[in-house]
């Protein structure tokens, strides 16, 4: 029951918080694609084709095992992660960014997910499936209806969604706290299993991953981060239902508990990251004390 129940809010905790971000959207948000399209375009071409490409190089150059390989680069090609949202937050990145930056994903990750999924297959001799039915399943029906449904309340009902807002939030957070207990104690023995090379090269991948989306996202600070998380993140919930479909005698929480394991070695590799920008923060302050300048 307890597992059942896990899972069960680990796939549909997304929609809850999609509909809670529709409550909040901002009007003319999207329109920002259209004005800073090269921002957009450098952008997917990072996390779309440099990342997995990374990835792979990072697997070839420590010589990973297949299991530890496989399971590395499948996250590297599942992008569009909703929790991105709450890390460019804490980040101080661009919410705006980080929004269509997200909906961009999911909308291209239903081509680019089966084509590196089908890659992968041929090049770590794995046998994930990952069908374009699937993909749409997971990211564009857990994503797009709950945030355009939050959106029209918004919209006709403009202070019943902000009276709704904060309480869709609370909920969210307490269901999310309540999983990642739980998870932790599933997660740690799979931290212990890890092995020091498969750390070393998730950290060499992030790092890489976060530094691409730095550059891409310029000229702005808050541009540059919101990329770089969206290039350092996984889509954790695709990466555990592909696992899952693959290979079905697999347990639902072992495989939550292997994602879990690496989806917190990522965000704490993301730590050198976050104290470099912060550092790049100071100096501009403390050099224009009346007004940054682009990083």
């Amino acid at each position: 029951m307890l597992r059942t129940l896990i899972v069960f809010v680990l796939s549909n905790i997304v929609t809850l918080f999609m509909f809670t971000q529709g409550l909040v959207r901002q009007r003319g948000a999207l329109r920002q694609v259209l004005d800073r399209p090269a921002l957009y375009l450098r952008a997917l071409l990072v996390v779309l084709v440099l990342v997995p490409l990374v990835a792979l190089a990072v697997v070839m150059l420590f010589r990973l095992p297949t299991v530890v390989g496989s399971a590395v680069l499948l996250m590297a090609v599942c992008p569009g992660a909703p929790l991105q949202l709450n890390q460019a937050k804490s980040f101080g990145a661009s919410p705006t960014t980080s929004m269509n930056l997200l909906m961009l994903l999911c909308v291209f990750s239903l081509v680019t997910v089966p084509f590196w999924v089908a890659r992968l297959d041929v090049r770590m001799g794995v046998d994930f499936e990952a069908t374009p039915a699937l993909v749409f399943r997971l990211l564009a029906v857990k994503i797009f209806p709950p945030l355009v449904v939050g959106i029209a309340v918004q919209r006709l009902f403009p202070r019943a969604a902000a009276a709704l807002a904060p309480w869709c939030n609370r909920l969210f957070t307490v269901l999310l706290l309540a999983v990642a207990v739980v998870l932790l104690f599933i997660v740690g023995p799979q931290l212990l299993k890890v092995a020091w090379l498969a750390v070393l090269a998730l950290v060499v991948m992030v790092t890489l991953a976060a530094l691409l989306g730095h550059w891409a996202g310029g000229p702005r600070l808050e541009d540059r981060k919101a990329v770089a998380i969206a290039a350092a993140f996984a889509h954790p919930v695709l990466s555990m239902t592909i696992i899952s479909q693959s290979y079905p005698n697999l347990r639902a929480l072992q495989v939550a508990g292997v994602v879990g394991a690496y989806v917190l070695i990522r965000v704490a590799a993301l730590l050198p990251y976050r104290m470099w920008v912060k550092r790049r923060e100071d100096s501009t302050r403390s050099r224009w004390p009346h007004g940054g300048v682009p990083a």
